[in-house]
């Protein structure tokens, strides 16, 4: 498996933590001017358009912090002890020519298992968050998403808001 992850550039881009929290424009915008290691945060405050070839503003158009936990930690170490430039993540001939995606789901077909998107990966870094009782506001703000509602697809999605509703009631029978 490591061979097929290497040869497909995936273990760094989708298969670690990085992958999960940002948009795809975002993590390929990311510098290590971004990452503050002290405070243990990281910066998002731009996004890469493959389209346009230029880095603009993110997606809701206003910066925002992601916490850095210990794995993320031990990654962006491992990443900045082979730093070649100013960007975080390694520039990958298929993910700058926009083949993220196809790449995914080669690696899902791979692994036997159903093929997902790219974006994906943040709905289930999202859904992990809820799931372990992180507040709402605070998965909002680590996401980037300006209103409920668009966080509000990703719990229906995972069905945790309605788990636990009904423990607290009592019913007779």
């Amino acid at each position: 498996m490591e061979i097929f992850l290497q040869k497909f550039s995936l273990r760094t881009v989708n298969g670690k933590a990085p992958g999960r929290i940002f948009r795809n424009g975002e993590l390929y915008a990311l510098t290590w001017d971004d990452v503050d290691f002290e405070n243990r945060r990281i910066r998002v405050s731009k996004s890469y358009n493959k389209r346009s070839r230029e880095t603009k503003t993110t997606k809701a158009g206003y910066w925002r912090n992601i916490p850095i936990n210990d794995d993320l930690m031990k990654l962006l170490r491992d990443l900045q002890s082979k730093r070649k430039n100013n960007f975080v993540l390694p520039r990958l001939r298929d993910w700058a020519h926009g083949y993220q995606a196809k790449v995914l789901r080669t690696y899902c077909t791979y692994l036997n298992i159903t093929p997902i998107r790219f974006h994906d990966l943040r709905a289930c870094f999202a859904t992990q968050l809820l799931q372990n009782s992180v507040p709402p506001a605070t998965v909002m703000k680590i996401c980037g998403w300006k209103d409920l509602d668009t966080m509000a697809r990703y719990i229906r999605v995972a069905g945790i808001d309605e788990v636990g509703a009904t423990n607290k009631l009592s019913f007779v029978l």
